[in-house]
């Protein structure tokens, strides 16, 4: 008998269908496990692990790069987890285009900054009653190619 793994798993039951006929449209036999828990319970979801599409351990490669191709799995290759390209700013520069792949498909991504995060612990230590317009550190993010970016002022 055959080891089935765990190729991915879904926190919806309607994603695991949509990958599951992409990958049998393409020839690889799926097993769905812990779908009707999910259905009927979507609470419990999270506590089981999901929805798991189970396949052949000989069609796990392909099946992930299947996933790639199809857009159900991050490419390594186009995304770098956790890293933060610096981009040198202009002028003329728009902001609201990708400085990589020119798409205007991209996202404002803004954290507190470490001052802010400071003054909040400060206040809260002291129990004042407050507001304060923390000091945000903005990134973007850009949807098409999956980079994440900062704009440097020379």
């Amino acid at each position: 008998m055959e080891n089935w793994p765990v190729l991915i798993a879904f926190y919806y039951p309607l994603d695991a269908h949509l990958a599951k006929g992409y990958l049998e449209a393409n020839g690889i036999e799926i097993i769905l496990k812990d779908e009707l828990t999910s259905q009927v319970a979507n609470i419990y979801s999270s506590a089981i692990g999901g929805v798991k599409l189970l396949i052949r351990s000989s069609d796990y490669d392909h099946g992930i790069c299947l996933l790639k191709e199809g857009g159900y799995l991050a490419n390594e290759d186009c995304e770098r987890k956790g890293q933060v390209e610096m981009v040198l700013a202009h002028n003329a520069m728009s902001k609201k285009i990708c400085p990589f792949c020119r798409s205007e498909n991209i996202m404002v991504i803004k954290k507190p900054g470490e001052f802010s995060a400071l003054i909040c612990a400060i206040i809260n230590l002291f129990f004042l009653i407050g507001a304060i317009f923390p000091v945000f550190k903005s990134s973007f993010k850009c949807y098409d190619c999956t980079k994440v970016w900062k704009y440097v002022k020379k």
